[in-house]
């Protein structure tokens, strides 16, 4: 048999299909290598949205993420309009189970559990071949039957005791309500971390990073000088509610400096 018999069966294809769908029933008329290229961009979104099934151990989710590229999020922006990255991600494993069946059902033991769960999580996308790959709060909730304030405040704990990023999108993109950026950056730069090492470590750019530091300098230096906080932010051109910020930061590292009180308004 000729295998020119063959040539039917090899266009009868997913890609082929659809060109002939925004052919005849959309009415999409171009060139056949535009709807080509249509076709082909159409099917890597299928393949990358819906996987061929692989080998996964029990307690895996596969789970659309969001790419940590491109810039700055900006007003009105869709959450469609990133790049998006469908991967299988370790939810519940076996030694989480063991885990839990050792230390029991008390509060502290179950939030230390959640919690290394999600550190686990954020960290498989952020170290994935094809990442960075990031998770929303809601996408952790949804994951772990959590409510998006217990991840939060979670995270927010684990980032403070081991000084790791542990980015999600909100705070790769900078959006909406997110763990504050200065502990993160200080905590690594009390550690004896130089510039450079931190804006690789957090994700930020070095000049975020040094503006963070020279901001943190700064009050400190007016805390050792005895000087009001409100004070200091007059001095040196600063909200007082970031200035107060920075006062409570460097009272974890440095007990010993208080802020000054600020003298009493009334008079004898």
């Amino acid at each position: 048999m000729s295998s020119q018999a063959y040539v039917g069966t090899a266009k009868r294809t997913f890609k082929q299909a659809l060109i002939r769908l925004l052919e005849t029933d959309y009415g999409l008329l171009g060139s056949r290598r535009v709807l080509s290229l249509l076709a082909e961009d159409v099917e890597r979104l299928v393949n990358e949205f819906y996987p061929a099934p692989q080998r996964l151990s029990g307690g895996w989710m596969v789970f659309t993420g969001t790419k940590a590229s491109g810039k700055k999020s900006r007003p009105g922006q869709s959450a469609s309009d990133y790049e998006l990255r469908t991967l299988a991600w370790p939810i519940v494993l076996p030694e989480d189970v063991q885990q839990l069946a050792s230390s029991g059902e008390g509060k502290q033991s179950r939030q230390k559990w959640f919690q290394q769960r999600l550190v686990r999580i954020l960290e498989h996308g952020w170290d994935h071949p094809d990442g960075p790959v990031l998770l929303t709060l809601a996408d952790l909730s949804a994951m772990t039957g959590l409510g998006t304030v217990q991840v939060s405040q979670l995270l927010q704990q684990a980032r403070e005791e081991t000084g790791k990023s542990l980015l999600t999108k909100g705070y790769y993109f900078d959006q909406g309500m997110r763990p504050t950026h200065k502990k993160e950056i200080v905590a690594l730069y009390e550690q004896g971390m130089d510039e450079a090492d931190i804006a690789q470590r957090s994700g930020h750019a070095p000049q975020s990073v040094g503006r963070y530091l020279r901001d943190y300098d700064r009050v400190k230096m007016m805390i050792q000088q005895g000087i009001s906080l409100d004070r200091a932010g007059r001095l040196l051109g600063m909200q007082p509610n970031v200035v107060r910020a920075y006062a409570e930061i460097v009272e974890c590292y440095h007990p010993d400096l208080k802020p000054q009180a600020e003298p009493s308004s009334e008079h004898n």
